[in-house]
């Protein structure tokens, strides 16, 4: 049988989440920064399945990428992200509020050896840094994306590319330390629709 304090406890746990199915943002525009458990989110793109964004500062201290390769789909930082961040934002925002996407691990030499995986909560790759450099102004340090310079194919499963703080790609071996800007797509029906406004 329950007590009074832990029906008092359970009954507060129950209007926190459901408070948190009910939490809608206003749409955001590109280039627009929202604030997502406790971060800030910078919006690249307007998806069908939802907001590209990207973490608009970096996340925690600086952090190695792995500690035995330059293939995204074992790293140790993407076990982190799917798990750790990926539950601090659904705790927020609730179940189905990140739209699983598809990862391209094409290398900077060409080689597709890596294929592709899908994540909930990622890094940019290369070319997606490309396409939106625009929004991304240069920052204070070195900060990972997931592309690899080459792969295991070519007899180098070490280097990564990453930012430079003035904006260059550089290559940073699997076990350096650095900033982490975690990519995610928030799903549109954290959003008021049309009708929501009116």
């Amino acid at each position: 049988m329950m007590t009074l304090k832990e029906f008092g406890e359970k009954l507060e746990e129950l209007n926190q989440a459901y408070s948190a199915l009910k939490r809608k943002y206003k749409k955001p525009k590109t280039g627009e920064i929202i604030e997502v458990a406790g971060m800030k989110w910078k919006v690249l793109d307007k998806l069908e399945e939802g907001y590209l964004v990207i973490a608009d500062e970096f996340y925690g201290k600086d952090r190695e990428f792995d500690d035995s390769c330059n293939d995204w789909k074992s790293s140790d930082l993407r076990l982190k992200l799917n798990a750790d961040l990926r539950k601090k934002i659904e705790d927020e925002l609730g179940k189905g509020s990140l739209v699983w996407f598809e990862r391209d691990l094409f290398s900077l030499d060409g080689q597709i050896e890596y294929g592709k995986c899908k994540d909930y909560v990622s890094l940019i790759t290369v070319d997606e840094y490309r396409k939106y450099r625009k929004l991304l102004p240069n920052t204070d340090e070195w900060w990972w994306t997931l592309t690899p310079y080459s792969t295991s194919c070519n007899d180098d499963s070490r280097w990564i590319a990453v930012v430079s703080p003035s904006g260059y790609f550089g290559s940073g071996s699997y076990y350096y330390s650095y900033g982490v800007r975690p990519v995610c797509i928030f799903s549109s029906s954290i959003f008021e629709s049309e009708e929501d406004d009116e």
